[in-house]
């Protein structure tokens, strides 16, 4: 079950909410959440269970063996229960590659279990490290048995959950923001990602590239089928691994957990170390956390700073995959770290010219930098099979056998142009840019609401003896009939004279007081419009993520029912 299915979005999600929410109690949210994770982890099979619970218990077990341990004691505990995790994962992950094997146990792996080995991991080294163990067995499954980060992360740290499975409170922010990401991450992968998974292959037909003589025949495709199914898959790989963050961010949220963010707008970065601080964050983090910085980091001689990265590297390609591409991907990347590394004392010569024309065609620079080394990294991460991987990067020297375009890929990518704007619209920072705008509303009118309350308590909140609050003005004039006979009597007399005033004007004051009176109106009414917007920015907050929230819902369940009109829509452009 996976969360962009019907039986997920129709049936698991909605009566797990009812029950969550059936009682205010937070035992009872924490046992239906429990309980909900065990129900959705049935749906990968019963072996699949068996192997968390196993990971779990061991996990568990061993933390409370190193919080107990003297330190003497600690090491081997801690290595003996880093090879307990690390040897299984190593095994079904490689397990294809060894020939004694039965067929039924070759390739098999259990569901979650690479993020979920990681989780491990770094508990177990937080607890070497000194840090306090869980002693309660049903708060440490929580954490470890949590559908929504079971299969496509973010890794988690046990400190980031371990307050909120003992006191969170519900917030209808929180709720309605956590809906919207749910929905919107739907949205995301059905209409957007996985469109684009079918352009990419629609353009280009990944069986045609393992034919070995492509290189000295001339292919039946051209250049552009070759750029639009790279393109779409740098831009699929992308929406749908951040769609499925957004949908695990936005069930936590509702259920009162804040995960953590995974992505950052990474393909707005202007460099290959800032792709990696946006892009897949939680594992970056794990690796710098639990590797780089243990075995040095950057305050050893540069050599070993080398062998770190190195390692770290290797070491995120056999994370990705067991096949040989993902680790040249990884050291693909090492590459290029290692270069802007070197040139970094240029880097930050070229900051010095912060502003002006120069400055924005750098950044132009770096940007397209960053995408080139990306989009062939992506046909690194694409390919297993290397005489494909030969045949494609052939295929980008532009040889003389192929094509610039042809008729079909043309058409092809003029009814998806709409498609293709609107993922590299949502693949940039986008969302990002419109939430803190609304934030900055957001404090704006709580600043504003705050300035009201303590007018309306008079001067710091002071009163009056008998608690009526200030006097009012006409209460300290102590005005009397006569008084304000004459007031209006004057009032009637100055009236009269500005009524002769302006008789005396001309046609083109007349009409530069029309045009005065105009612009003003115009600002009122503006100056009004800004204030209900802050008097009413939380209600519109709400209501307005509530109503998207409601609107991408019906789409996606639109799409799952094979009854979208989106493909219609692209096809109109």
């Amino acid at each position: 079950m996976q969360f962009s299915q019907m039986i997920f979005v129709a049936g698991f999600l909605p009566l797990f909410f009812v029950l969550y929410f059936g009682k205010k109690e937070l035992a009872w949210k924490n046992a239906v959440f429990f309980l909900a994770s065990c129900f959705f982890l049935l749906f990968q099979g019963l072996l699949a269970v068996a192997f968390l619970c196993v990971f779990t218990l061991f996990a568990f077990f061993m933390g409370k063996a190193l919080g107990k341990a003297t330190e003497g004691k600690k090491k081997k505990i801690f290595f003996l229960s880093l090879a307990g995790i690390l040897l299984p994962l190593a095994f079904f992950k490689y397990s294809a590659a060894l020939p004694f094997l039965p067929k039924m146990v070759k390739g098999w792996m259990p569901f979650g279990i690479s993020f979920y080995s990681f989780r491990f991991i770094a508990y177990l080294y937080d607890c070497y490290q000194g840090k306090e163990a869980e002693q309660e067995i049903f708060s440490f499954s929580l954490f470890a048995f949590a559908f929504p980060v079971l299969s496509q992360g973010p890794i988690l740290r046990y400190p980031e959950m371990r307050e909120e499975i003992k006191n969170r409170a519900f917030s209808y922010e929180a709720f309605s923001h956590g809906l919207f990401r749910f929905t919107f991450g739907l949205w995301k992968k059905l209409a957007l990602a996985d469109a684009l998974g079918s352009l990419s292959v629609e353009v280009l037909s990944l069986d045609s590239l393992k034919n070995a003589s492509m290189l000295q025949s001339s292919p039946s495709f051209s250049f552009l089928a070759v750029f639009l199914s790279g393109i779409s898959y740098m831009l699929q790989i992308f929406l749908d691994f951040s769609a499925y963050t957004d949908m695990a961010i936005g069930i936590g949220e509702i259920c009162g957990f804040a995960l953590p963010e995974n992505f950052q707008a990474p393909y707005s970065a202007r460099s290959i170390r800032d792709f990696w601080r946006r892009w897949h964050i939680s594992l970056s983090m794990f690796f710098r956390d639990y590797v780089y910085i243990p075995l040095g980091g950057n305050r050893v001689p540069f050599p070993l700073q080398v062998r770190n990265l190195l390692l770290i590297w290797i070491l995120t390609g056999i994370w990705h995959g067991s096949t040989a591409n993902f680790i040249l991907w990884g050291l693909y990347f090492f590459v290029f770290i290692l270069l802007e590394l070197c040139c970094k004392k240029l880097w930050k010569r070229m900051k010095k010219f912060e502003g002006g024309t120069f400055s924005f065609v750098l950044r132009c620079l770096q940007h397209v930098y960053t995408l080139v080394v990306l989009y062939f990294s992506w046909i690194l991460f694409r390919f297993s099979d290397f005489q494909s991987l030969k045949n494609i990067l052939w295929l980008h020297t532009f040889p003389k056998s192929l094509a610039l375009v042809d008729g079909k890929t043309l058409l092809i990518a003029k009814s998806n142009i709409f498609l293709l704007l609107v993922a590299i619209l949502f693949s940039g920072n986008l969302l990002s840019t419109l939430e803190e705008e609304w934030q900055k509303l957001l404090f704006r009118g709580k600043s504003r609401l705050a300035r009201k309350k303590r007018a309306s308590l008079g001067f710091y909140g002071m009163e009056d003896a008998d608690g009526k609050g200030d006097p009012r003005p006409e209460e300290i004039s102590g005005e009397t009939e006569v008084q304000k006979e004459e007031a209006i009597s004057l009032a009637e007399e100055e009236e009269a004279e500005a009524e002769e005033e302006e008789a005396e004007l001309s046609q083109e004051n007349q009409e530069d007081l029309l045009r005065h009176e105009k612009i003003l109106r115009r600002i009122q009414r503006r100056t009004k419009l800004n204030i209900f917007f802050l008097d009413h920015a939380e209600q519109l907050y709400f209501w307005g993520k509530l109503l998207a929230a409601i609107a991408f819902l019906l789409l996606s369940f639109a799409l799952m029912a094979g009854q979208s009109y989106m493909p219609f829509l692209y096809n109109q452009f």
